[in-house]
């Protein structure tokens, strides 16, 4: 197993299902450990369906104050601030495998982050307003604010991953939904008090963000404070190595937003505005997805090597259940209140939505693999490869199906691309498993005895649970 700050030999055009070792069919995960995943699931999936709750409720908030076009600039402006927040955050992972195989104690890594932190917004905000200059494509203070959000949101993102890494549900279901209910709470305040702009609602956004940066920090400062002189070091160690990881993030990142962007090149902005609110509901899919890997992820990157697969694949086969499911459910329902929730201009926006919803389950399984590659193998290259390859297939893709089918060619595009690079992952990481493919993610139908036996016995746990 390679350990941090190396990759593996293997080359990119061996990215196959090797016959050797043999494939074998993947071990269930032991029973007991079912329904106390599945308790932390729906605590981390109700967190999750609040904060996507929220997300939605400021999407439809901009949409109803905001034109088309403040709308695409709004949305533009917090895609980049997602994509640099994503580059910035690679280092999660570093921090998470320090933090598992005790390399650094926990409250070094607390003031790493707040390293990062800081870091991030001195970089930042000053390029931001070198930016502005340049163009006058958004205000200064919007560019401003989206620097400032791009920080915060990282310092969340870093103290989140964190607790994640120890297998605190409660800790990161609470951050989860303050990191998205704040921004709209301060935004809808905004929205009434004062004149509605791309600008009033980056400030706000900005705000929202800072309180939860705030509560976070001053959680973490009285164990982090003794050991500030390691700060510093320790940070610089965690981005340097992390580059890889950085760099595969943010370029997977912008390849879930590179249609919008494309959109708003090859069509407009009014375009891209309408485009981003099936992308967003599209994203709010990843929840149900999330909240599994959030009850999985301690015990798939600490389980002996005899059970890693028989987890991993568990969890997988599971989420993409779940996302099809709920995206499934969810296709009439938006096409009969699109119109009347986000407006007029809204009302056809489950066409794409319905060509998104196949390539958030291939994007939810990528994600898992993301992780164990990351996190528990410590590779970087092979996931460098494969996203940079997803991002180059969704541009090009992007830019012939918009140009000559609209929205609907831009969302084929995402959909053929997560579909391309989460068939790769599934055959490295089935390589690496000695398992075969179909195995590793392929739902069963043994798979539903699963939902039987969590929803018999959830009666029975609730009452232990409960206050005597």
């Amino acid at each position: 197993m390679a350990r941090e700050g190396k990759t593996s030999s293997l080359p990119v055009p061996d990215l196959v299902v090797s016959a050797d070792p043999p494939l074998v069919s993947v071990p269930p995960p032991e029973p007991q450990a079912v329904p106390g995943i599945a308790m932390a699931s729906a605590l981390n999936l109700l967190a999750r369906i609040i904060s996507g709750g929220a997300a939605l409720g400021l999407a439809i908030l901009t949409t109803n104050v905001l034109d088309t076009d403040g709308r695409g600039i709004y949305a533009i402006l917090g895609t980049w601030a997602g994509i640099l927040a994503t580059i910035i955050t690679g280092g999660t992972v570093v921090m998470a495998a320090d933090l598992i195989n005790r390399r650094q104690p926990q409250p070094v890594l607390h003031a790493a982050i707040s390293a990062i932190g800081l870091a991030t917004a001195m970089l930042l905000l000053p390029a931001s307003a070198l930016v502005s200059l340049a163009t006058d494509w958004a205000p200064a203070a919007a560019f401003v604010c989206t620097a400032a959000v791009t920080a915060l949101l990282s310092y969340s993102n870093f103290e989140m991953h964190l607790a994640q890494a120890r297998g605190d549900v409660m800790r990161v279901s609470l951050t989860d939904i303050a990191m998205a209910l704040f921004p709209l709470l301060v935004s809808l305040a905004a929205a009434v008090a004062l004149d509605a702009t791309v600008t009033t609602l980056m400030v706000a956004w900005t705000l929202g963000a800072l309180i939860t940066a705030s509560v976070q920090f001053v959680s973490a400062l009285p164990g982090a404070l003794p050991t500030a002189r390691r700060a510093w070091s320790v940070a610089a160690s965690t981005m340097r190595r992390s580059v890889g990881v950085a760099f595969a993030n943010g370029v997977g990142l912008l390849c879930s937003r590179i249609d919008m962007l494309v959109v708003a090149v090859v069509l407009s902005t009014a375009e891209a505005g309408v485009y981003s609110i099936p992308v967003a509901l599209a994203a709010n899919l990843m929840l149900v997805s999330r909240a599994l890997l959030t009850a999985s992820y301690h015990s798939i990157m600490t389980a002996p090597e005899s059970e890693v697969a028989g987890r991993l694949s568990a969890a997988m086969r599971h989420s993409v259940i779940l996302v099809l499911v709920a995206g499934g459910l969810s296709v009439p329902v938006v096409a009969a209140a699109a119109g009347f929730v986000f407006g007029d201009a809204y009302s056809d926006v489950w066409e794409p939505y319905s060509l998104l919803v196949p390539a958030i389950a291939f994007l939810c399984v990528a994600e898992f693999l993301r992780h164990f590659l990351l996190t528990r193998l410590e590779r970087q290259r092979e996931y460098v490869t494969v996203a940079t390859g997803m991002l180059l297939l969704n541009g090009v893709l992007a830019v012939a199906g918009s140009a000559a089918f609209g929205l609907m060619g831009a969302a084929a595009s995402t959909t053929i691309a997560y579909a391309t690079g989460t068939l790769v992952l599934i055959a490295l990481c089935a390589s690496e498993l000695s398992v075969s493919m179909r195995a590793l993610v392929m739902p069963r139908r043994s798979d539903a005895a699963t939902y039987w036996h969590v929803m018999r016995s959830l009666p029975g746990r609730l009452r232990r649970r409960r206050p005597r």
